[in-house]
């Protein structure tokens, strides 16, 4: 990244700046992009609103798990359309006799070659672009909606992915009956320490903590920012107990961490809440979190730098 900070826009915000840095990185130069276009579909409308979906052959949208691209919006059926691309690079939508239909542009249609800048409407609310693009293009709509979905401070995931990738991850527990743990953290007595020692210092916390979650978890886990001072993982094929087993390794690190090179007597620690799937009390996305929530609230109760497993009684 340049040493220079991007100049701010004009009634910008801290996140617009982050924004913008996100989007210097790792910018393909001129010589490294194709002058060659491909075929995408960009969301404009729709929980996943800015992602990007390169068509690639034959493609299958639906809410099923077995679909190239997944997407769980009301009223869209489990393989609800195929889009084909073949040699010449005409590209081809195909309704799969879904149940509520598919428009390109405002009209309902069974079958319909795709012209640049198409906007097809699945569901009640997803609206995707049809649009070729070259590598520069792709880029850099790649590049903002990593900017959308993650914390500008820590680099890990916001709360808006996590919502957003939630219900899949679950969908997925459901049909499969694989598992799936979540683990809530919580830095204690955060506040403490931004009114003792300032918000940078508060900021550096964050960031270390963050980093210490994702040096520990492995590739197909998720971090997630929570917010302000809560952060979350989703451990993927975790049951309760493996899960609580990670959380203390997470808990224990942080209490041997020094996050301030200027305050090394500065000490902190981190309460968890552990819940997973399957459970016979938790049965969607809402109540897993709920369920996290509580068992976060009994390690707190129970005198804090501890993790609790979720115990309905």
């Amino acid at each position: 990244m340049s040493s220079e900070r991007p100049p701010q826009r004009p009634g910008g915000s801290a996140a617009d700046d982050a924004t913008l840095a996100l989007l210097d990185q790792d910018q393909p130069t001129e010589s490294a992009s194709s002058a060659s276009e491909r075929a995408y579909l960009i969301m404009i409308g729709g929980r996943q609103v800015g992602q990007m979906f390169k068509i690639d052959g034959e493609t299958v949208i639906g809410r099923s798990t077995d679909a190239a691209i997944q997407i769980t919006d009301d009223g869209i059926s489990r393989q609800h359309l195929r889009i084909t691309e073949d040699e010449q690079g005409r590209v081809v939508l195909t309704d799969l006799g879904s149940r509520n239909g598919t428009s390109v542009n405002g009209e309902r249609v069974s079958t319909r070659m795709l012209a640049d800048g198409d906007k097809i409407q699945i569901g009640s609310t997803t609206i995707l672009k049809f649009s070729f693009a070259d590598r520069l293009e792709e880029h850099y709509q790649r590049k903002l909606y990593e900017a959308a979905v993650r914390d500008p401070l820590t680099q890990v995931y916001n709360r808006r992915f996590l919502l957003e990738r939630l219900e899949t991850e679950v969908r997925y527990v459901e049909r499969h009956g694989t598992a799936l743990a979540l683990v809530l953290f919580d830095l204690d007595h955060f506040k403490r320490i931004n009114d003792q020692h300032g918000h940078a210092v508060g900021d550096g916390v964050l960031v270390g903590f963050a980093e210490n979650i994702t040096r520990t978890i492995r590739n197909e886990d998720l971090a997630v920012r929570y917010g302000g001072e809560e952060f979350l993982v989703l451990y993927r094929g975790l049951a309760s107990e493996a899960a609580r087993i990670a959380a203390e390794r997470i808990r224990e690190q942080t209490c041997l961490a020094r996050f301030a090179a200027e305050l090394p007597e500065l000490s902190v620690t981190v309460s968890a809440g552990v819940a997973s799937l399957p459970h016979a009390r938790i049965t969607g996305p809402e109540q897993l979190l709920r369920a996290a929530d509580e068992a976060l609230y009994a390690a707190k109760s129970g005198g804090r730098n501890r993790v609790c497993l979720y115990d309905p009684g």
